[in-house]
């Protein structure tokens, strides 16, 4: 089931009890944190999920042609209760 949680700061956050895919869409609303994210779909297992996350993946390279690679969408595979923020940077600039 698809919640929204509140991280140990205070942050808005969305959660699931099963494994899921996040979609970080790039939302161009200026400021630190342009993307939102939201849940995309749930699965019982991991490979379930990263399937798929694979195809979302496809769905989003195919419409993001032409787009600058720092405003791409996201998508990535999270493992159960795992909180993802509902607004954040890129998870590239995250990873640095």
């Amino acid at each position: 089931m698809i919640a929204e949680v509140l991280t140990s700061k205070g942050l808005e956050a969305i959660t699931s009890d099963q494994w899921h895919v996040v979609h970080s869409r790039w939302s161009d609303a200026g400021g630190k944190r342009p993307y939102a994210r939201g849940i995309h779909s749930e699965h019982g297992d991991r490979a379930a999920c990263v399937q798929a996350a694979k195809v979302l993946r496809r769905q989003v390279a195919a419409d993001s042609v032409g787009v600058p690679a720092a405003e791409r969408d996201e998508v990535f595979v999270r493992r159960p209760k795992f909180k993802s923020l509902k607004t954040a940077k890129s998870r590239r600039a995250d990873e640095d």
